[in-house]
């Protein structure tokens, strides 16, 4: 019989240790779950930390290849889409020398990564699934300035539109303005494109190029010299020839701008010295007495050569008429040649047609001749550039209180320089300069013509710009008639209306006004002679001229000794006065 005691003592003994073996088990398992942890952790050694972002992209997790590819699909694969006025252009990056230091970032972001500077503590954060901090790594990039301007330069030859240039329409002597042109603005666009070069994202990729409008082409100086050379050519008058010679000067008193066609070509005088002599007029003159000024109206409006000659001698000094109108030629001379009109002189009185010998005076002469001379009259001389400078003395004193003022500064005012201008306002032939100006232009100017030189010069206040033309022509009068062709005063006409167009392109004159009278000028009209004091230096037109431009009543119609009733200008409708 089996003790009861021994039985438990048994029973005791073959007893399993579940719990012993249960805790062995978790440890197997837990040593088999950490031995898989680290296996999945090591498999990541090689890959990126999953919150990692370079160059703006997220790279996290992925193998260093293939972030890398990533990377230089979306900065170096993905162009830049340029629009130009309608037109797409893909910039491939490559092109402007853009490329991306991916081993410099790659690096950047190791060394930024825990896990490559303790290998256990990355492991322990990985096994309590603990964030690690986020790395991002700037975008490491460069690109060819000099390249991508290249490239600008390049696209700008193959998409600027070009402006149109402006021309001259011979049939109407008007000159056309050029079509504006868009041109690429170089640095502006440079601005957009860098920063889209650095940007991954596709929307931010995209640059509106800037443009900017390229104004149309304009004219020129050269080119009016060119349009008046093309003009005489036109009508057949060689400005340079054996039987015809012409001359040009034009000044924009706006700008500077000047104009010249051999201005430097000594032609008479003719009637256009008549402005020297009413300069000198002024500066002897401290106050205008009534007779001077009554005197200067037919010097200038009619231009009457003994009231010239008579305003020559009132200004000279001497013991008799002789030597006064000796002294008054040779003011009239050495002050032209001092205000800079070098090749300007009179020497003669004018001629009055009582065919006896013109005495000749000794008086300032050209230090230095002209380059050229066709000057027909030995006692009287000038030339485009020298009347020219005068008209832009007498404008500049009146305008600017400089001109004359500068050169005569206790001999002129600007009142007198403003009167001058006013009485040249006044002169009125419907021929030559005016013919090329609309009617209501103001126009401030002096002509003259003789056997063989026609000539005007004078200042026009124009919408476009206020300018100086002085023109001169010369024919050998072969016809032995002793008058100009009216082909030398049309010239003059058309030359005129050339150069208004062209200060006046937006409003141009298509024709050039016909003239009352085809073959010669209108005659000039005076205050009443018997009340000169009714000469108005300030208001030229008063006592003269209506608002209608007829001579008012009692007006002297016809010039000093040739007053007549008004007869329409001699188009043949009298009209009493």
């Amino acid at each position: 019989m089996v003790e009861y005691g021994r039985l438990g003592e048994r029973q005791r003994r073959l007893q399993v240790p579940w719990l012993e073996l249960f805790s062995a088990l978790l440890l197997f398992v837990a040593f088999l779950w950490g031995l898989f942890e680290l296996v999945n952790y090591s498999n990541t050694k090689d890959s990126l930390q999953t919150d990692l972002t370079i160059a703006g992209i997220p790279v996290g997790g992925m193998a260093e290849n293939e972030a890398q590819t990533r990377l230089e699909s979306i900065y170096m694969g993905q162009p830049v889409q340029l629009y130009y006025e309608g037109s797409t252009i893909m910039l491939d990056p490559q092109v402007v020398g853009f490329r991306i230091n991916s081993d410099a970032m790659l690096a950047e972001a190791r060394a930024q990564n825990s896990r490559e500077k303790n290998f256990w503590a990355g492991f322990w954060n990985y096994l309590w699934r603990r964030p690690v901090a986020a790395v991002s790594v700037p975008l490491d990039a460069e690109y060819s300035e000099s390249d991508l301007r290249l490239y600008l330069e390049d696209l700008a030859a193959r998409y600027d539109a070009a402006p149109g240039g402006a021309g001259l329409d011979m049939a109407t002597l008007t000159f056309r303005s050029g079509i504006a042109g868009r041109q690429l603005d170089l640095d502006g666009a440079m601005e957009l494109i860098v920063p889209a070069l650095f940007d991954p994202l596709p929307e931010n990729r995209r640059v509106l190029l800037p443009t900017e409008e390229v104004s149309a082409g304009q004219q020129d100086e050269s080119a009016l010299q060119q349009a008046i050379l093309d003009l005489m050519q036109q009508r057949g008058f060689d400005y340079n020839g054996e039987l015809t010679k012409a001359a040009v000067y034009v000044l924009n008193l706006d700008t500077g701008e000047e104009v010249t066609l051999q201005a430097d070509m000594a032609y008479s005088g003719v009637s256009t010295i008549k402005i020297p002599i009413m300069i000198n007029l002024f500066r002897s003159k401290l106050t205008m007495d009534i007779d001077s000024a009554y005197l200067l109206t037919q010097s200038i409006l009619c231009s009457n050569n003994s009231s010239s000659n008579l305003l020559m001698q009132i200004t000279g000094v001497g013991n008799d008429v002789n030597s006064m109108l000796g002294d008054g030629l040779r003011q009239v001379s050495c002050t032209a040649q001092e205000l800079g009109a070098e090749h300007t002189y009179i020497s003669a009185p004018l001629d009055v047609g009582d065919q006896g010998p013109r005495g000749e005076w000794p008086v300032c002469r050209p230090e230095t001749p002209a380059p050229a001379s066709i000057a027909d009259d030995p006692w009287s001389q000038t030339t485009p550039a020298d009347m020219g400078l005068l008209l832009t003395h007498i404008y500049d004193c009146a305008n600017y209180g400089s001109g004359l003022l500068t050169v005569y500064p206790y001999d002129f005012t600007q009142t007198e320089c403003t009167q001058m201008i006013e009485v040249m306002s006044g002169n009125r032939i419907d021929r030559l300069m005016e013919l090329g100006i609309p009617l209501g232009t103001r126009i401030a100017h002096k002509n003259g013509w003789g056997p063989q030189t026609s000539g005007d010069a004078g200042i026009v206040y124009s919408p476009g710009a206020t300018y100086i033309f002085v023109m001169y022509t010369w024919e050998a009068d072969t016809d032995n008639n002793g008058v100009p062709t009216l082909a030398s005063w049309e010239l003059i006409e058309e030359a005129s209306r050339l150069v208004y167009n062209y200060f006046n392109p937006a409003a141009p004159m298509f024709e050039r006004r016909d003239p009352i009278l085809p073959t010669t000028a209108i005659d000039c009209v005076t205050v009443d002679p018997t009340h000169p004091e009714y000469v108005d230096l300030n208001n030229i037109n008063a006592n003269r001229i209506d608002e209608n431009g007829n001579p008012v009543s009692g007006a002297c119609y016809g010039g000093h000794g040739h007053c007549r009733p008004f007869d329409n200008w001699g188009a043949g409708q009298t009209a009493e006065q």
